[in-house]
């Protein structure tokens, strides 16, 4: 990735500070994200997330592993040596790879402090590719110890030491050594070094990006079917909302439009898919169907929609509420003059009425 999107998390307070680097070491951008302000990143920016360093114990152990899986285990078991809380609360992260001395770095962090970064780092749209102690973004030199003043904190960084914490006990622990002080922002130094450790690992790894499969594009037409479908009217995403009226339906709609539509970004997921498979609507297939449904539903009045979905047999599937007493005729009827067939299945009372199961294939 050309271009590194920094974001840093304050130990206090709920603005982020972010900062674009270019290739070269430049600054591209730089801001604060506050309230519910979205960052704007394309596929080509890496993000590190900056975290405080008071909030992570970090050491050098000897790790005898052969595999990351092993050394995740052991530096587990290291770490219960290194905190008084039950390791069971904490997010133990391990290095790669070993130093020359064969040492490996390890992270110990709270499980709720990493949850609380991750979700306000969400909050603004981000999944950080990395997660990182501010110390170790610090350059390393083998003939001092470099420094550097965060309000009231200082960051320290040597070859076998790296921690945040107030300056009294800085000093105390970097002893006699000669001293590199850094008289900059660590959002604005002009290079930074390798990372030596992502505390994104187990629990808190990064979800791996998924292409756009062909069932993912089955599942979108149907929902675009709602939108692109005359029946909806002028205000064709409003519609579509009501109608489906589960919140679970529209966060799915929200996660396939930002798989259907890379690099944009997600503000009205109905409208925009509706621009994107405005031309489906004539395709008949699922959106046919799905329209035909739809608009058998708004004539009925009384029966809505509570979950759609599709078979690989090319049939479509749905669970309609109706009032106690009522059938599904009038759907079927409609449904019929539309080429399909709609099969009434298994019934069940509920709190809002009936809920029932339909099949509709074509005639």
């Amino acid at each position: 990735m050309s271009r590194r999107l920094f974001v840093l998390l304050p130990a206090s307070g709920t603005a982020l500070r972010w900062r674009t680097q270019g290739e070269d070491g430049r600054t591209l951008a730089s801001g604060l994200l506050v309230d519910d302000a979205e960052a704007q990143i394309d596929e080509d920016t890496r993000v590190t997330a900056i975290v405080p360093g008071s909030a992570v114990s970090l050491h050098w152990v000897e790790l005898a592993a052969a595999s990351a899986a092993q050394a995740a285990a052991a530096a587990r078991h290291l770490a219960a040596d290194f905190v008084a809380a039950p390791i069971a609360d904490q997010h133990v992260a391990a290095a790669e790879t070993a130093d020359a001395e064969g040492r490996r770095l390890i992270g110990i962090v709270d499980k709720t402090v990493m949850e609380g970064w991750l979700a306000a780092l969400a909050h603004h749209k981000l999944d950080p590719d990395e997660m990182v102690p501010a110390p170790l973004l610090l350059p390393v030199v083998e003939d001092a110890v470099s420094t550097l003043r965060a309000g009231d904190m200082l960051l320290v960084r040597a070859p076998d030491l790296a921690l945040e914490t107030e300056p009294a006990l800085a000093e105390m622990l970097i002893g006699g050594r000669p001293l590199r002080p850094i008289l900059r922002d660590i959002l604005d130094l002009p290079t930074y070094p390798e990372t030596p450790l992502n505390l994104r690992q187990g629990a808190f790894r990064k979800a791996a990006a998924r292409a756009v499969s062909r069932a993912d594009i089955r599942r979108m037409a149907l929902l675009a079917a709602g939108i692109v479908a005359a029946w909806l009217g002028a205000d064709l995403a409003l519609a579509l909302r009501h109608h489906f009226a589960a919140n679970a339906l529209e966060a799915e709609m929200n996660t396939l439009a930002a798989k259907a539509l890379p690099g944009v970004a997600i503000t009205d997921p109905a409208l925009q898919l509706q621009q994107r498979y405005a031309a489906s609507a004539s395709g008949g297939g699922f959106t046919g169907m799905a329209a035909s449904l739809f608009g058998a539903l708004q004539a009925s009045g009384t029966i809505r929609l509570e979950s759609l979905r599709y078979e690989p047999t090319g049939a479509m599937r749905a669970t309609l509420i109706a009032p106690m007493g009522a059938t599904v005729d009038p759907v079927k009827q409609r449904m019929a003059a539309d080429g399909l067939n709609l099969v009434e299945g298994a019934s069940r009372s509920g709190d809002n009425g009936q809920r029932i199961d339909v099949e509709v294939s074509r005639l």
